[in-house]
């Protein structure tokens, strides 16, 4: 009598042999992907476009500016870096700003400088009507104001076998963001960091003179990194997210990892399905698990709680449940800061207003 094999069953098979010889032990794998993330400061859909604004007040104790520091001395810097700063700070905004704006350009304006009479620093709002008329002339939906920005740094210098430098620079921008249609304000914040840099030399002067960073370079760089760090504040970015799943415990968790790699999803979902049916409650509480770290990977959050609260339920029907479940409770966390994520890229695009 003459065998045959079907090719559906030939395929299964190479797959069984395949998983076979994948290493026992091991238990999770993971997987990568690329993730919207949603700006803290969600600006309305309909504002299509900005002008950044450097408001330009200078207060007498601003003379702080004209002074860093080596090794504790004080040195005076005669020069007024703030003008190149607050441009760098610009250049940072716009350099960084995501795909998402629509806007071809972003218009810089600095208002004439106002000097304040004295010395606590205080922010008083543009008046609306100063406002409104930026917003006509630069023809702007809403002003991103840089109120102030201020920064120093010191260098200390420590003698070994050889001498080494290490650079600090603190800094701080004050931010507001006005609408004029609505007179509201949707920012109003202190930002405050700092930047670190080392360097060395055998020589001391040699150090000094050529090794350390120029004042005017490290005031840039901190002014062009607090006009980045603001504009990830309101504009959405892509971030990358690593997830875990179970791969071990059954051969269709196996060959779902084989289907996996292979980027064949729907062959993966069918298989872990299958076990969310099985009486092992830990078995299918993994399955379930999987399932919705596949549907979170396609952006489809609403499944993807469905189905951990499908595992979190099996898992609690256990009668001693294991160290994972621990990592499933974690991860019901993780998809309801998605979902309200989710809300908030609706929000930005304008969808279901």
């Amino acid at each position: 009598m003459k065998f045959t094999i079907s090719p559906l069953k030939l395929i299964y098979c190479v797959i069984i042999l395949l998983v076979v010889s994948m290493p026992a032990c091991k238990t999770i794998s993971s997987v990568q992907f690329q993730t919207l993330e949603a700006p803290q400061v969600v600006l309305p859909s309909d504002v299509s476009r900005i002008a950044f604004v450097d408001r330009n007040q200078h207060f007498p104790s601003d003379s702080v500016m004209n002074y860093y520091s080596i090794t504790g001395v004080s040195i005076k810097d005669t020069i007024d870096h703030t003008r190149d700063m607050s441009l760098n700070c610009y250049q940072g905004f716009v350099e960084n700003l995501s795909e998402f704006w629509p806007q071809d350009s972003i218009p810089f304006i600095r208002l004439p400088k106002e000097v304040m009479p004295d010395t606590i620093r205080h922010f008083t709002p543009l008046s609306w009507e100063t406002v409104d008329s930026i917003c006509q002339v630069s023809q702007s939906d809403v002003l991103i104001v840089l109120e102030d920005i201020q920064a120093f740094n010191k260098h200390d210098i420590v003698e070994g076998d050889i001498y080494w430098a290490f650079t600090d620079v603190h800094y701080y921008g004050k931010w507001r963001i006005y609408d004029p249609l609505y007179k509201k304000f949707y920012d109003d914040r202190l930002l405050v960091d700092s930047l670190f840099m080392e360097s060395s030399d055998p020589s001391f002067n040699k150090l000094v003179s050529e090794k350390l960073p120029s004042r005017e370079q490290m005031l840039n760089d901190a002014a062009y990194e607090l006009g980045r760090t603001y504009v990830d504040l309101i504009s959405p970015r892509w971030v990358d997210v690593s997830r875990k799943y179970f791969v071990s415990g059954d051969k269709r968790l196996s060959a779902a990892l084989y289907y996996m790699n292979k980027n064949e999803f729907e062959k993966a979902i069918s298989l872990w399905e299958s076990l969310t049916r099985e009486k092992n409650l830990k078995l299918a509480g993994r399955a379930a698990y999987n399932l919705a770290v596949v549907h979170e990977m396609k952006g489809d959050l609403k499944n993807a709680r469905g189905w951990i609260r499908k595992s979190i339920y099996l898992y609690k029907s256990m009668k001693n449940r294991p160290d994972e479940y621990k990592e499933i409770e974690a991860y019901a966390l993780v998809l309801n800061s998605r979902w309200e994520n989710g809300k908030k890229i609706k929000r930005f695009f304008g969808e279901g207003e």
